[in-house]
């Protein structure tokens, strides 16, 4: 996650870009979304034996008979966890074992930097995106393929990880820098939609926009780079597709999440934004310098955002401290992430 300037909102509000028709060829009636949150959460990714750290990405695996629901974690420090929530808010984890093999490809990386965790139900598999850091960080920056312990996601195990080589390189490489990469990652029953976090200046501060590289799963050709510069959306630190050609998103910088509808050419035929209040747990009527990193959908069209604390940030004022009980407290203190919940209307 690249040190960027965060800015926060007072209100949860669905938003449809003032001039989405004069970029795109669109029908006059366009169905009406909102997303609601969940009255549970936020909630801190911890129970009282187990945290996580930094968590940048998350995606959803599978609900089991008796409801709960399970996910894979992943932390920028070089962590997965499986995460399991039960009744809406009991939490579960384990962390991941990684085999002699994985810990010795990963040991020559300047940091393990873990960004986007995706799930392919297509396929099975599993990827995750690794940002480069320090000054030969275009060798680390990419997309990785992790394989579980006989090729069964549901082991606890990862036993081999392998770099997904796209073409041509250029476009894939053209716009990275040190600790600003691809913190976005989805996958439909064909493509890879691939987001890089921010296009930056000359000068090595956010542009203000960003792209999103469309890749053929097979062939693992890139058969389109998606710019956001007339869409409004600043950043891209989280993607998930719910179908075919459709993808929603994570603006961090903006709070806000997005969601885009392609047609067969990837051309946006849809466009929608909703605002999200970076709120404290248990205390709703506080905000906080959020940093919303990561989506992921479960079935009944449930919604789940993780905030991957930007320690810089993440403190609150005097006067708002005194009013918060010692455990929370001492959960920002700790920086410790959280995780959101949402239902799609």
């Amino acid at each position: 996650m690249a040190t960027s300037s965060i800015s926060g909102f007072s209100i949860t509000l669905f938003i449809t870009v003032p001039f989405f028709c004069l970029f795109f060829a669109c029908s006059q009636e366009q169905p009406r979304q909102n997303i609601s949150p969940d009255k549970n959460y936020p909630r801190w990714l911890k129970n009282d034996s187990y945290r996580t750290e930094q968590t940048s990405g998350i995606t959803f695996l599978r609900r089991s008979k008796d409801g709960s629901e399970e996910f894979l974690l992943a932390d920028d420090v070089g962590n997965i966890h499986r995460f399991f929530i039960k009744d809406d808010t009991v939490f579960n984890f384990m962390k991941i074992d990684f085999s002699i093999d994985v810990v010795n490809y990963l040991k020559d990386f300047p940091k393990p930097d873990f960004e986007e965790i995706v799930y392919d139900k297509y396929t099975g598999d599993v990827y995750i995106t690794i940002e480069g850091n320090k000054e030969n960080h275009i060798d680390f920056h990419g997309v990785y393929k992790l394989e579980f312990e006989g090729d069964d996601v549901f082991q606890n195990s990862v036993t081999k990880i392998e770099k997904i080589n796209f073409t041509p390189e250029k476009t894939f490489y053209k716009n990275l820098n040190k600790n600003t990469g691809y913190e976005g990652l989805a996958v439909d029953k064909n493509y890879f939609y691939i987001g890089l976090e921010a296009v930056l200046t000359p000068e090595k501060s956010f542009s203000g926009s960003t792209n999103i590289l469309v890749a053929n799963k097979k062939s693992l050709d890139i058969v389109k780079e998606i710019s956001t510069e007339s869409l409004g959306i600043t950043t891209v630190c989280g993607l998930y597709c719910d179908e075919n050609f459709s993808l929603w998103g994570i603006d961090r910088n903006q709070k806000k999440v997005f969601k885009l509808k392609l047609d067969e050419y990837f051309n946006i035929v849809e466009l929608n934004f909703f605002e999200i209040r970076t709120v404290i747990p248990d205390f709703h009527q506080y905000e906080y310098a959020g940093s919303l990193e990561s989506i992921t959908f479960s079935p009944g069209k449930k919604l789940y955002i993780v905030d991957d604390p930007w320690k810089e940030q993440f403190n609150l004022p005097v006067e708002i401290l005194r009013k918060l009980d010692k455990n929370t407290v001492e959960n920002f203190r700790n920086v410790v992430p959280m995780i959101y919940k949402y239902s799609l209307e």
